[in-house]
């Protein structure tokens, strides 16, 4: 099945569902996460997603920065409630924002699979493996 890609503003970052099962999130340069922002970004994915199973490819520039009451905060709650994230890969350009993303994973475990990396490439194949091919659609 082929769907035209959509986009959806989240303020902070650019949501284009490019599979039905597959969400790609690319946070714009120059940004700085903080919960409400990061807030934002989970639920227009919640919306535009809505109850179907769904894997996530995150895109974060190198240029972004952060408050630290974003680590205080667990974001993704209510996935773990409901399940509906099967994987996340998350493609970092800082090593800083890696760091800082591994650490915030250790402190709120998802239930799903997550690959944090800085190679776009192996995140795809990441997440086509585990998802069975539909990341293979993917801009």
């Amino acid at each position: 099945m082929t769907i035209a890609n959509r986009e959806y503003d989240a303020g902070i970052a650019t949501l284009t569902i490019v599979h039905p099962d597959l969400v790609e999130i690319r946070y714009h340069s120059g940004i700085v996460f903080n919960p409400a922002n990061v807030g934002a970004v989970q639920a227009k994915r919640r919306e535009v997603m809505g109850t179907r199973p769904h894997a996530t490819l995150t895109f974060i520039p190198e240029n972004v920065d952060f408050e630290l009451e974003t680590m205080r905060q667990d974001h993704g709650k209510q996935d773990r409630t409901e399940a509906q994230v099967l994987a996340s890969a998350v493609v970092v350009s800082s090593s800083m924002i890696d760091m800082l993303t591994k650490l915030y994973f250790s402190y709120y475990p998802p239930i799903h699979h997550v690959l944090v990396t800085d190679n776009e490439e192996e995140a795809r194949a990441w997440l086509k493996e585990r998802m069975g091919g539909i990341a293979g659609t993917g801009s």
